[in-house]
Order: structure tokens, then C-alpha cells, then sequence
């Protein structure tokens, strides 16, 4: 089994990289093969606007963007946990999501595509209380999943945590559920 982690956040030890750690943990005894990106260190361009991903199916930008991509398209399971940055996606986690215009279902010249079904997860993580603004961040990955051929089979929303210590003080059943997550969805 292949599981592809994206750490939508730039920070690499916050919430966020916690929750997929902890989601990683739980697949250690079933020996897969694990690629985990942190969006805070790959090299990620904007996207130009130019559309020559149109004509040939590929972005005329060099950076880890395909390699990304090719992660993602041969996995069984995706996982993608972001912050909430005034009630949206953060830029880094928008600019892959741009960037993957060459390999989504959109795009009828794509050299890429998923081979086979591929389960998502998406997890919000938001300082405040108001479920909403978690819940657009759930429909960008979503919305990000359909352009890809991946079914979102989990979202998970998590408010009040502005701290990694809140986050293990006072969701420690969140944790536990990512924890036992690929557990329940091989049983599903």
C-alpha cells in the first residue's frame, strides 16, 4: 500500500504535521510505503497563467510539482491536512493545487492520471470555533481530490487549536481516530 502525506502548512512541526504523523503512525504495522511532502520545503512555483499545460499536457515550470503529482496519482490513500489562513487553504497548499492544472480531469491533453482508486482524507486544523471556515478548506481539498479522480472517504475538522499543545491537551480524541484511521478504512 501506498499512502502520499501533504503537510499543508509551512510550518513542518506544527498541528498540521502532527495529525499526518500521527496518521503515519497508525500504518506502521502494516508495512506501507510512505511519501510525506511538507509544502514549507519543496520547491513550488506560481503558477504563470500561460496554459501551455493545455497544448502538451505538462507545466513548463522545473520544480517538485510532477514528482508530487506522480506521488499522489500512485497512491492508494492521500492524505491532506491544512491550517485555516483567514477561512481558506494557506498559499503554499493553493499553489500546488494550481499547479496540478496539467494533471487534472480538466485538462483532455494530461499525460498523468490515477490508475487506479485512490481513497482521500482531508483534515482542517483553525484556531477559532466556527466550524464554517474549516469547512471551506475541507471543499478546496475536496473540490482538489475530484479534479484527481480521488474519493474523499474522510473530513476531519478541528477547531480551537492555535498551539500544538492544544492540540494534544485537548483533542486527544481526534488524534486517536487518525491514529486508528487506516484501520477502519480497510475494513470499510
Amino acid at each position: 500500500m501506498k499512502v502520499t502525506c501533504i503537510n499543508g502548512s509551512a510550518r513542518n512541526n506544527g498541528s498540521c504535521a502532527y495529525l499526518i504523523d500521527s496518521f503515519i503512525k497508525g500504518l506502521n504495522c502494516n508495512n506501507a510505503d510512505v511519501v510525506k511532502y511538507n509544502v514549507g520545503e519543496v520547491d513550488l512555483h506560481f503558477c504563470k497563467g500561460c496554459k501551455m499545460c493545455y497544448v502538451d499536457g505538462q507545466c513548463i515550470q522545473d520544480d517538485d510539482v510532477k514528482n508530487i503529482v506522480t506521488d499522489i496519482l500512485s497512491s492508494d490513500i492521500v492524505v491532506i491536512a491544512c491550517p485555516s489562513y483567514w477561512a481558506d487553504v494557506p498559499a503554499q497548499i493553493k499553489t500546488l493545487f494550481d499547479r496540478t492544472t496539467p494533471y487534472g480531469d480538466t485538462n483532455k491533453n494530461r499525460i498523468m492520471s490515477a490508475q487506479k482508486s485512490i481513497k482521500g482524507i482531508a483534515i482542517a486544523v483553525r484556531a477559532g470555533v466556527r466550524e464554517q471556515e474549516n469547512e471551506l478548506i475541507l471543499n478546496s481539498i475536496e473540490h482538489y481530490f475530484g479534479h484527481l479522480g480521488i474519493n474523499t472517504v474522510k473530513r476531519i475538522s478541528v477547531t480551537q487549536t492555535d498551539t500544538l499543545d492544544d492540540l494534544t491537551t485537548n483533542h486527544c480524541d481526534v488524534i486517536k481516530q487518525i491514529i486508528e484511521l487506516e484501520k477502519a478504512l480497510s475494513s470499510d
